[in-house]
């Protein structure tokens, strides 16, 4: 008897020994999940993007909203690219720092965040793209209107490297 509980106990121990061994060395894989398409080329496709990429372009929009142009550069890449909803086109800091000057003050743009989701480039060069649908309200030629955007954010290393916009008038209220 004295030995049959000797195996039992032996048994169990080697066993939950095993056991333990067995989930320590588990590991749990992820794969990365296909969100998208690009359209040419069936082989490439988009993952989902960083939470922080969106939070570089939310505190950007936060800059703009307090008119705070320096902190606004210290997210821009040097050689930033932006295309504007008019069709403006600027290009590098120091362009970026003049239109803002000129813009701020006499748009005073206020933006209304709507949404927005962040994906991985399919090239794999670590840029991720933010798309972002927002409101703003702004002055044109002394009348306040609102506009509906939406962004197109390529955000690198923690910088907006380049960015489209595309804005649609909304109906008079």
């Amino acid at each position: 008897m004295k030995n049959q509980i000797l195996l039992l106990l032996l048994t169990l121990t080697f066993g939950c020994g095993e056991q333990a061994a067995k989930t320590e060395t588990t590991q749990t894989v992820e794969t990365t999940r296909s969100v998208g398409f690009l359209a040419g080329n069936d082989s490439i496709s988009w993952a989902l993007g960083s939470d922080e990429a969106i939070e570089v372009w939310t505190k950007w929009v936060e800059y703009h909203n307090n008119q705070e142009i320096d902190k606004i550069l210290t997210l821009a890449a040097e050689n930033i690219k932006i295309n504007g909803p008019e069709g403006e086109y600027i290009e590098g800091k120091e362009a970026l720092k003049g239109f803002l000057g000129g813009w701020l003050t006499a748009a005073n743009p206020k933006f209304r965040q709507q949404w927005a989701t962040a994906v991985t480039d399919p090239n794999g060069n670590g840029m991720q793209w933010v798309h972002n649908a927002y409101v703003v309200d702004m002055s044109i030629d002394d009348k306040q209107i609102t506009e509906r955007h939406f962004a197109a954010v390529g955000v690198k290393d923690n910088l907006i490297q380049q960015f489209w916009i595309y804005s649609g008038k909304l109906p008079s209220k």
